[in-house]
């Protein structure tokens, strides 16, 4: 019973989240690119450099610059805020056609001076007498570019490519799309990978953050990631849903601590009795107990639910016989 229960319980956790994932975190490059900037191009015509502005892909254009480098006009990639993304931002640029080999400068970000629009610089003589001069792609997104970024970050959890998904999400979120789900996707993305430290980052100071921690622990719970309890123990106080105590119970439960496991269970029903996956697990927890007609009770309750909890009454019908069969 108990491996079919679990089964059943972690269809329905999943069924919570959000349906984007995250796995293998990307390698440690964060020390040696964090200071660095990345040249996907270079001309020795200004025409020849905003050309090259065509190929780069709408939601990369607001950290790619034009610098002008002795005689050359660089193209050159810049965006501090995510450094340890780059290998895969080297990969998006080969994609849209750029040659393969990169070079990483150091940052020159305090010695340039910005100027006009590359829309407004169409003739190389106008620029001729600047010293190292950048010109900025406008920041925000298109409403297209946004949709064609959040139609490859489907795309790409579709395919498992969650690495990607994290990239693509993180992306949205650094050009200004605000959108919540946005957020709670990516919490969910970060639980895959275990990247804590991010979330709380980016949930400083907002409201509701209960459901990014949720999201968040479904992704850890996923990915099987040792680390659930202590990322979210400092946040079961505040937790008046109950849904992070279930998730700390559900991960007490995978690690055969069955009496911890069943504290959790019951401090989330204790918090919220009237959520119908906390009730399945207290639920499995007083069964899981030995105790058969209290399960029972509270599988029967869970049988009267509407048809949008079709799997959380399939199961509980299916366990009430195997009980009553048992007795």
């Amino acid at each position: 019973m108990r491996h079919t229960a679990l089964f059943v319980f972690f269809l329905i956790l999943s069924l919570c989240g959000d349906e984007l994932s995250f796995g293998t975190p990307p390698p440690n490059t964060q020390q040696t690119i964090s200071t660095q900037t990345l040249q996907i191009h270079s001309s020795k015509s200004l025409e020849g450099a905003i050309e090259s502005l065509k190929q780069v892909p709408a939601y990369h254009r607001q950290y790619v610059d034009i610098y002008r480098v002795g005689e050359y006009y660089a193209t050159r990639y810049q965006n501090p805020a995510y450094p340890r993304i780059l290998p895969w931002i080297i990969r998006d640029f080969k994609k849209a056609g750029f040659d393969s080999s990169f070079t990483l400068y150091p940052n020159t970000k305090n010695q340039s001076v910005k100027t006009a629009s590359p829309n407004n610089a169409t003739q190389s003589s106008s620029a001729q007498h600047l010293t190292p001069t950048v010109m900025t792609i406008p920041s925000p997104l298109s409403q297209q570019a946004q949709t064609r970024l959040i139609v490859d970050a489907t795309k790409a959890y579709q395919q498992h490519d969650f690495t990607q998904a994290t990239i693509y999400y993180e992306m949205m979120i650094a050009s200004g799309m605000n959108e919540r789900q946005i957020l709670i996707n990516l919490a969910y993305l970060y639980g895959r990978e275990g990247s804590f430290t991010l979330l709380e980052k980016k949930i400083e100071g907002k409201r509701g953050i209960n459901d990014y921690l949720y999201s968040y622990g479904i992704g850890a719970l996923e990915a099987g990631r040792s680390d659930l309890y202590t990322s979210l123990s400092p946040y079961l106080a505040y937790d008046k849903s109950g849904k992070l105590s279930m998730l700390c119970g559900y991960f007490f439960e995978q690690e055969n601590n069955i009496e911890r496991s069943n504290a959790f269970y019951k401090m989330a029903y204790n918090a919220n009795p009237s959520d119908p996956h906390i009730l399945y697990a207290y639920a499995r927890s007083v069964d899981i107990s030995g105790e058969k007609k209290q399960a029972i009770y509270f599988y029967t309750q869970l049988t009267q639910l509407g048809s949008d909890f079709e799997t959380l009454r399939t199961a509980s019908k299916s366990r009430i016989q195997a009980l009553r069969d048992s007795q």
